[in-house]
């Protein structure tokens, strides 16, 4: 290894696009799941089912964006199969969400070797009671409406448990990195429901054993008061969200545009909230971003290298994780191209011990992993093949 030091740019990854069918697709089970095929959970409501316009244009979608179906549907959409996130998501009859433009958001800033994948349920007009474990069936039982009693049955009368299982089913394949969540139009009102909704993420996290520090729950207003929002009122009630669950994050719904309605968002209107929602969960998984961006995480800026040098002690383990152990705070780790492009920014807040992943950019080598401090020093270390 070597130190190299120099100006680094900061560089949005190209996204490559294709346009398929909507069939289904065979992907053999892995012997071990993919650590760089990052799964997400959706669900909710009728936002999170999606009711945008679909054109020809959003049916172009990035062969390393997935989808694991949890609806059968004559579009070839079969329950347990993975198919390219094409739209509808939801189901075969479902619009524009925002998990489409979430999707290509997260996918548009990785390299090309992580895959994005979501697991999708939702549905029109429940209250969040349809998705408590040990609670749906009294709400269900009390529910009238043949269109939402059929909805609810086409996810076999138990909409949590068809999350699970095909939560399950994708954990076989790769890694669930976050949870995406709207809900709310119907009942957020108090205290009781945001005591129900980190009932519900707490089951997830328990039944899918996963750790709460690591996956994050994003949730997202209604539509805004400055779009006339008929549900407006509750946005104070979400946001209040990431008091009783700590690693939440809401997204806001101002300047996101709404159907005629006022209940429900327009294609643009999602694309606004699912950009948001992306740069949500690039931030809680460390990415550096600045505030204000949403089409793009792009602007090219030059980074000056500082002549104080960090003292860091790095060694690499045979699977290309670099241990590194600091003298003084590490205020942020970038990947660096040998060329100086800046790849991805990892922001730590100042701790002094770090693992790295160094193959994420396989193509990039000889990969330069840049320590920064916070009194401004940095070190620079190459790695080979």
């Amino acid at each position: 290894m070597r130190h190299f030091f120099g100006t680094t740019l900061l560089l949005c990854l190209a996204c490559v696009f294709l346009v398929s069918s909507c069939k289904a697709q065979t992907m053999e089970e892995p012997k071990e799941p993919d650590e760089f095929f990052y799964i997400f959970l959706c669900f909710g409501q009728s936002n999170m089912v999606g009711k945008g316009e679909i054109t020809e244009a959003d049916k172009v979608v990035d062969k390393s964006f997935l989808s694991l179906s949890t609806l059968d549907g004559p579009d070839g959409r079969k329950v347990g199969q993975w198919r390219l996130a094409v739209p509808p998501l939801c189901r075969y009859n479902s619009g524009m969400s925002l998990v489409d433009f979430f999707g290509r958001t997260m996918r548009k800033n990785y390299p090309d070797n992580v895959r994005i994948g979501v697991v999708y349920v939702a549905v029109d007009g429940c209250a969040i009671d349809l998705f408590d474990k040990d609670g749906y069936k009294n709400y269900t039982d009390t529910i009238t409406r043949r269109w939402l009693l059929n909805e609810i049955a086409a996810y076999g009368g138990n909409p949590y448990k068809r999350m699970v299982d095909m939560a399950k089913k994708a954990q076989k394949y790769g890694v669930i990195r976050g949870i995406l969540f709207h809900q709310g139009e119907t009942d957020a009102y108090g205290d009781r429901w945001l005591q129900k909704v980190k009932k519900i993420y707490g089951d997830l996290m328990s039944d899918l054993h996963l750790d709460s520090a690591r996956v994050p729950l994003i949730a997202g207003e209604a539509v805004n008061e400055d779009q006339n929002g008929v549900c407006a009122h509750i946005n104070p009630v979400i946001n209040r969200l990431p008091e009783v669950i700590p690693n939440c994050y809401v997204v806001s719904s101002k300047g996101c545009e709404a159907a005629s309605d006022r209940v429900h968002f327009t294609t643009q209107g999602y694309r606004t909230l699912g950009t948001r929602y992306g740069i949500k969960m690039l931030k809680s998984m460390g990415f550096e971003i600045s505030d204000g961006y949403e089409e793009t995480l792009g602007n090219s800026t030059t980074v000056a290298v500082p002549d104080k040098e960090l003292d860091v002690v790095a060694t690499l383990d045979s699977k290309g994780m670099m241990h590194a152990v600091s003298a003084t705070p590490i205020e942020k780790v970038e990947y660096v191209s040998f060329s100086g492009e800046k790849l991805k920014t990892i922001v730590l807040g100042g701790v002094k011990e770090v693992d790295v992943d160094t193959r994420l950019y396989p193509n990039e080598y000889p990969l330069v992993i840049v320590f920064h401090g916070e009194d401004g020093s940095s070190v620079s270390i190459s790695v080979t093949k």
